[in-house]
């Protein structure tokens, strides 16, 4: 005889929202607001749909109640997902420095000014003109301390630490990845 697999008693997530156009929708009109900007929301929500599908599409949800559960979902997208999107788009600006970019260093201006006919302002980076002395330092970093810099903020993907607050809404089950086949052995007589 096979053991049976288990049968949940709540839906599963794919069952809940079906396609990124249901997933949106719902998002939209559940009176919570949607904080992405609004020239990308569209892209964003179908990207977060597509990614929770991937990481919990045969997962079943942890509540009986299907409207409390997605408005955890949509809750956790309020107070999360805004982040999570200026997060993406920094991690995006990151991967895209050029060389010549990651060796830009910062720059220190050293300005002495005996007679001015007014007090150069003090919390400009600009380098004043039409003064008796001005020192400058510019500081540039090398290939290898340049790509250093970029690799550690690449080092996590910001979408991970996002799906993570989805966890704790499904149920987490342990069973066989195969039916296990039980053989009763029969008494000798």
């Amino acid at each position: 005889m096979f053991k049976k697999t288990p049968n949940y008693d709540t839906k599963l997530f794919k069952e809940v929202w079906e396609t990124p156009a249901e997933f949106a929708t719902d998002v939209e009109n559940s009176g919570i607001p949607v904080l992405f900007k609004a020239s990308t929301k569209t892209t964003t929500l179908n990207t977060l749909f597509w990614l929770l599908y991937a990481r919990h599409a045969n997962d079943p949800i942890a509540n009986l109640d299907i409207n409390q559960w997605k408005y955890r979902v949509y809750s956790i997208i309020y107070q999360y997902g805004p982040t999570w999107e200026k997060r993406l788009e920094i991690q995006q600006n990151v991967r895209n420095l050029t060389l010549d970019e990651l060796k830009k260093g910062s720059k220190a201006i050293y300005n002495k000014a005996f007679n001015p006919s007014s007090d150069p302002s003090t919390d400009t980076l600009d380098e004043i003109e039409y003064i008796n002395e001005q020192n400058t330092t510019n500081y540039k970093r090398a290939d290898i301390e340049a790509y250093s810099i970029q690799w550690d903020a690449m080092k996590v993907d910001v979408s991970e630490v996002f799906l993570k607050q989805f966890d704790k809404l499904f149920k987490v089950f342990v069973s066989h990845e195969h039916p296990t086949i039980y053989v009763e052995e029969e008494e000798d007589e």
